[in-house]
């Protein structure tokens, strides 16, 4: 034995051991080896004192047999601090019972600090007339960890199997259940029992269910995937599921599958609900401009492929504006909803039907060459005129198309369809047209003009020229018409009815008539106040500007401001705005009117004005058309409409003013009939306010 494990000399005793509590002394010198050299660590305690530790405990714990049995080291340098109680309970338990065996384990610290898992073997024996513990001391750690790192394991897994949302479950090689978490019960609403009678088989749905054989038996041979498959729980319920599947290996043989399936029915149906948003219009579900373009890209690349044909339809709904104004937008909603049904019932199935925006729809026909794209528009010309039932309202309305063909004419398909369109709109309404190259060059000009219309008032590019109103009777100026003139510096001149329908329909004509209407109004009071004797200043309104809610107080605004008195005023409107019966029109013309503005109708004779309108807003004036005053010096019946007006005018209290005479024939008829005023170049043509030389007395 290593000198260094050796008791010394006074506590060197020949061991003795008494089974049957005495203990016996030898000297056998195999004794001695055998307790030393086993590879067991042993040592007998007495007194909680160590008299004697074998070179196995020595070399475990790392102490010199010194330390030990000198009393430098005790139980409670050895023991860890938490396991010290455990072991001092036992000596003190053991202590009363001589002869019994117990056997547990504490953790043991090192003299190099590190801690090790021992078990303990003690038996209670007597040592010089002593109780004494010989016991033994095993290094258990790797045991102990071992069994940490399952428990751990098996903590994890039970984590992961039990606590688990998505469902997880096991199948043997038929595909049987053998497992399942309660993610599982909860997403398929079976028990835990039914499941493990059942296979997974009669639970897909019969599309997807070669799909499901396929990848279960993917998982069989080794393989590991991903899927997404659709099933019927217990209820009927369909589930959407992405199912993740890998075999099952169990001492080097597959046994059968694993599985785990997450229900992403609700993650699919937001998915489709965003695809709608993005793709398709939110009140007709019909696809939105996005898609229609993208499935007209397509379609141009078969069409291009396989040389056939392809048309493009662009819809526009004429007087749309006058349900939702009239009747409230929920009837325009469900009017719109109606039409996209009946133009989907109208078409094959090989056509889209889009909804851009508002009443604006387009339609892609494959296939469709110009002949057939005519006689579809012609056939939804018919279908979509009929009445439609809107919440008990019977509403018909007519619809504007264009037509665009693939051909020889490329590019855009969609704004040459629209071009077409528009053209329809203007000159025609309730039919169609097939887009040309000149059509094309019309809608170019009618863009340039509203790009530029933009920055006119800011460039200072408009001006006024005035042309004088005379009373036929004095010959005296009795008013001033103002007509706006478009000076652009790299189209000239531009005519107005060139850029007004154009500032009417994309809204510009609000501020250019705000425009026009203070710059006159400043210009009557500066003629006022420079000594010509008052007279109306004439400005031409439109329907948009007179619709306009904010509108007369613009006008009480403007004349407050230029100090122009209000029966100086004069607003113009055509005889065609009358045709917008709309309850904002009838309050903007009666609280201009009691303002003390007068009132005039332009161009009267030309469209269907009401005379119950007439009646109702007592205008102060008409103005006769032009084209009935060419017509007297021919003799054809302007003689006798001119007459009828008049007479018509003078019974229902207004003025009648005389538009374009040109001639002393002319004025020498409108005097007779006792026309009250008149205007045109036999007078005067339109000129700037300063190119007036107005006298005292107005006549010029």
């Amino acid at each position: 034995m290593n000198d260094r494990y050796r008791p010394t000399r006074e506590y060197k005793h020949e061991i003795t051991i008494n089974h049957s509590n005495a203990v016996g002394k030898s000297s056998s010198s195999i004794s001695e080896l055998l307790v030393q050299q086993v590879p067991v660590s042993m040592y007998i305690m007495s007194e909680e004192k160590f008299v004697y530790v074998n070179e196995s405990l020595c070399e475990l714990l790392g102490f010199l047999e010194d330390q030990f049995l000198l009393g430098e080291i005790q139980l409670k340098d050895v023991i860890h601090p938490e396991d010290l109680p455990i072991v001092q309970t036992r000596i003190f338990e053991q202590s009363e019972t001589v002869g019994e065996s117990v056997r547990y384990r504490i953790r043991i610290i090192k003299n190099d600090g590190n801690i090790i898992h021992g078990e303990l073997h003690s038996r209670v024996s007597e040592w010089d007339g002593k109780p004494a513990f010989i016991g033994s001391v095993t290094d258990v750690t790797e045991e102990v960890m071992a069994q940490s790192r399952l428990k751990d394991s098996e903590e994890r897994y039970n984590s992961l199997f039990f606590e688990n949302p998505d469902a997880i479950f096991s199948f043997d090689m038929e595909g049987n259940f053998t497992n399942v978490n309660p993610g599982a019960l909860v997403l398929s609403e079976y028990s835990y029992d039914e499941l493990m009678k059942m296979s997974f088989m009669p639970m897909i749905v019969p599309e997807h269910l070669d799909k499901a054989l396929h990848y279960f038996g993917e998982a069989l041979n080794g393989n590991t995937n991903c899927f997404e498959i659709n099933l019927y729980g217990k209820n009927e319920k369909l589930i959407q599921l992405e199912v993740t599947s890998f075999p099952m290996n169990q001492t080097g043989q597959i046994t059968g599958a694993y599985g785990i399936a997450k229900d992403i029915t609700a993650r699919n149906e937001n998915k489709r609900l965003l695809e709608e948003m993005a793709f398709f219009d939110h009140l007709t579900k019909l696809p939105n401009r996005k898609l229609f373009e993208d499935r007209l890209f397509q379609a141009y690349k078969v069409s291009n492929d396989k040389e056939v044909e392809l048309a493009v339809l662009f819809i526009n709904l004429d007087r749309f504006k006058y349900i939702n104004d009239s009747l409230g937008y929920e009837y325009g909603d469900t009017f719109l909803k109606q039409i996209s049904l009946r133009m989907l019932d109208c078409l094959n199935d090989s056509a889209t039907v889009g909804r851009f925006a508002g009443d604006e729809f387009a339609i892609l026909l494959p296939g469709a060459g110009k002949e057939a794209a005519i006689e579809w528009a012609e056939r939804l010309n018919r279908v979509l005129a009929e009445p439609v039932d809107v919440l008990g309202h019977q509403i018909a309305l007519t619809a504007s198309i264009g037509i665009a063909c693939t051909g020889k004419i490329q590019g855009d398909m969609i704004k040459q369809a629209e071009s077409a369109m528009l053209y329809t709109k203007k000159y025609g309404k309730d039919s169609f047209s097939l887009y040309s190259f000149e059509l094309n060059q019309e809608t170019a000009d009618k863009l340039t003009i509203e790009r530029e219309l933009k920055s006119a008032i800011r460039n200072d590019e408009f001006l006024i020229h005035y042309q004088p109103i005379m009373n036929l009777k004095t010959g005296e100026v009795s008013a001033m018409e103002a007509l706006i003139r478009w000076n652009h510096p790299d189209l000239g001149m531009v005519p107005p009815d060139r850029f007004i329908p154009v500032s009417e329909e994309s809204g510009q004509i609000i501020a250019i008539g705000k425009w026009v209407l203070y710059n006159a109004c400043s210009q009557n009071r500066l003629w006022q106040t420079r000594g010509c004797v008052p007279f109306r200043i004439c400005v031409n309104i439109s329907t948009i500007q007179l619709q306009h809610p904010n509108f007369v107080s613009l006008v009480k605004s403007i004349l407050e401001e230029t100090g122009l008195e209000a029966k100086w005023l004069e607003l113009e409107v055509t005889e065609g705005i009358l045709l917008e019966d709309t309850e904002i029109l009838k309050e903007s013309l009666l609280k201009l009117k009691a303002l003390g503005i007068s009132m005039s109708i332009d161009d009267f004779g030309t469209g269907f004005t009401s005379l119950n309108y007439l009646r109702q807003f007592s205008f102060d004036r008409v103005k006769i058309d032009r084209s009935f005053v060419q017509d007297i010096n021919n003799d054809l019946n302007g003689k006798a409409i001119t007459s009828t007006i008049i007479t018509l005018a003078h019974k229902l209290g207004m003025e009648v003013v005389a538009e374009g005479i040109e001639d002393s024939v002319q004025l020498a008829y409108l005097r007779e009939e006792l026309c009250d005023e008149g205007q045109g170049y036999h007078f005067c043509r339109p000129k700037a306010a300063d190119q007036h030389d107005l006298s005292v007395t107005n006549k010029i």
